[in-house]
């Protein structure tokens, strides 16, 4: 019985936590499927060529998603009871995006346009439809209300619409300018879906709102958003770096492992991402030293449970290695390098944006993560050019490293305030 009650309790984490396991598993199985399917049918190079367009892509996505996807989340959950103010909340999140994506899109083309191709072009205008889709979906607003299986329903039709139509379109090398636009389909679906669910299952109101609300929501996740920007640099630039200055083939191996071992990191981070908006309840008014002493106690058992797993996966590089057809020599490099970034990644989600994010030390959580990005790109800079492939999954590893020593510095530094 007491069993039961301590499962009742927490049964909206438990029900997040399989939500988000549920979209991370589907992301991983379409990985496996798609990652080799492209690399085989439009080549390395192509493939290199179209996942730098996508990280472009990805980054003007981070400037749409700004530092909603944790300010607002955790305003969200704090205020969940309240109607009026979540749909304030909702509308002045979603105006406030479109504010900040709409100059970062002009920036982006007007740089594409002076220094890329004419493919390069149209590949970045069909990626225009993943930035657009992507502010449709309000990720944000069923987290922080613990309602995550209508963002799974949402993502996994999303993700099941692109996959379908790459097998059905992509079939040559020269379609290889079509894939973001493909992927951009599987966004603008999610995004209505996301939208017809938001309003049906929360009876939020879409509408317009005040530029002082767009500016409140903007300041609020400020910290949080430059601490994404860092993240960003050493977890998507490897790709752009290899690509200009080793080669888009280079680029192409990389990417193609990179994306599966990404897949598997998505499940690893689906317990600390159900349990962000629980926490950020859970801690509101809360004492620091309690809160510091639960983010510990989660660290602890993370590291039991993910260290075993962190191994299997190692172990599994001939397979992947035949998997996407590439040199098992190669791919068992760039997996083991690769490997302990998957434990430190989920350890730095704890410790950072579970921890210090709502612990209320987001601009020290926004410090740490530029030490961590800064240092990864010296390192790239320093040596991709002799170590290639090698460079860039040590680099990731190094920058994941960094940043969790980091973050416990500074938890130790919260707790010893109190």
């Amino acid at each position: 019985m007491k069993l039961l009650s301590s499962l009742g309790r927490y049964r909206r984490v438990i029900a997040n936590f399989f939500s988000l396991s549920l979209i991370n598993g589907v992301s991983y199985l379409i990985a496996l499927f798609l990652v080799p399917y492209l690399l085989h049918v439009v080549g390395e190079e192509r493939y290199g060529a179209y996942l730098f367009i996508y990280v472009v892509a990805q980054y003007l996505m981070l400037v749409g998603n700004y530092g909603f996807k944790y300010s607002a989340t955790r305003l969200v959950s704090v205020f969940r009871d309240d109607k009026e103010k979540v749909n304030a909340i909702f509308n002045a999140t979603m105006w406030a995006r479109v504010l900040l994506t709409v100059p970062a899109v002009l920036a982006g083309y007007a740089l594409v346009y002076l220094f890329m191709d004419s493919d390069d072009i149209l590949m970045y205008l069909f990626s225009l439809g993943m930035v657009f889709g992507d502010i449709l979906i309000p990720s944000w607003l069923f987290q922080g209300m613990e309602r995550m299986k209508y963002l799974t329903i949402a993502t996994v039709v999303s993700k099941l619409v692109f996959a379908l139509l790459i097998f059905v379109f992509i079939r040559s090398q020269e379609q290889y300018v079509y894939v973001l636009l493909l992927h951009s389909f599987g966004y603008i679906a999610s995004g209505l879906l996301s939208l017809y669910l938001a309003v049906k299952q929360f009876g939020i109101k879409p509408g317009f709102t005040t530029f002082a609300a767009m500016k409140e929501q903007i300041k609020d996740g400020w910290n949080v958003f430059v601490s994404n920007i860092g993240m960003e640099v050493y977890r998507n630039s490897n790709v752009v770096l290899l690509g200009a200055l080793v080669g888009d083939a280079a680029a192409g191996i990389f990417g193609a492992v990179e994306k599966l071992i990404k897949a598997a990191q998505t499940i690893f981070n689906a317990l600390p991402m159900a349990i962000y908006p629980y926490i950020s309840h859970r801690f509101y008014n809360a004492e620091t030293k309690n809160n510091v002493s639960t983010i510990y106690r989660m660290l602890k058992w993370s590291v039991l449970f993910l260290l075993p797993v962190a191994i299997i996966i190692g172990l599994c590089n001939p397979f992947i290695a035949k998997y996407l057809a590439l040199p098992v020599d190669i791919v068992s490099g760039i997996v083991w390098l690769i490997v302990p970034a998957l434990l430190f990644g989920c350890l730095n989600y704890i410790s950072g944006i579970v921890g210090l994010v709502n612990l209320g030390a987001s601009r020290l959580f926004q410090k740490n993560i530029w030490i961590a990005g800064i240092s990864s790109v010296a390192f790239m800079l320093l040596t991709c050019r002799s170590y290639s492939y090698y460079a860039a999954a040590a680099a990731w590893t190094l920058a994941e490293l960094i940043l969790l020593v980091l973050c416990i510095l500074s938890l130790n530094r919260l707790k010893a305030k109190v």
